[in-house]
């Protein structure tokens, strides 16, 4: 089931009518934010990408906690199209100024129940309150 946004996400790139919508979606900014409770989770996603993702280039990044921050942290500064993980781990990166949302075009919820079982409310509403343009996602 976590393969069903892949490859829409990575087919309207080619697909899209608007050139500026293109070309701001190939420029090294976060544009699509997938939200996961737990990184096993979160990994299936981010391999899944991989294999839609890899042949177009589209660069990812996977944040979860237990894993070290530095190499995230310069992941996210180099550009990244794709950010995949756990609410907290996005958080800690929020607070630190090394996600940007203004440019994002898609948000992906996936499992959000479990997200707000997980007592993940408050982290949720932070991350999605940083989406500059709502009416674009």
């Amino acid at each position: 089931k976590n393969i069903g946004f892949c490859p829409t996400y990575t087919g309207i790139i080619d697909k899209w009518p608007s050139k500026r919508f293109k070309e701001d979606m190939l420029r090294k900014s976060t544009n699509v934010l997938v939200l996961l409770p737990i990184r096993e989770l979160a990994k299936q996603v981010y391999a899944e990408f991989e294999v839609y993702g890899g042949p177009l280039n589209l660069t990812r990044c996977y944040l979860y906690r237990g894993a070290p921050y530095h190499s995230q942290e310069t992941s996210l500064k180099m550009g990244v199209d794709i950010v995949i993980g756990t609410p907290g781990r996005n958080k800690d990166h929020i607070e630190r100024g090394n996600l940007d949302f203004s440019s994002l075009k898609f948000r992906v919820l996936d499992e959000a129940d479990e997200m707000l079982k997980m007592g993940f409310v408050y982290d949720v509403e932070l991350i999605l309150a940083k989406v500059k343009y709502v009416t674009k996602v």
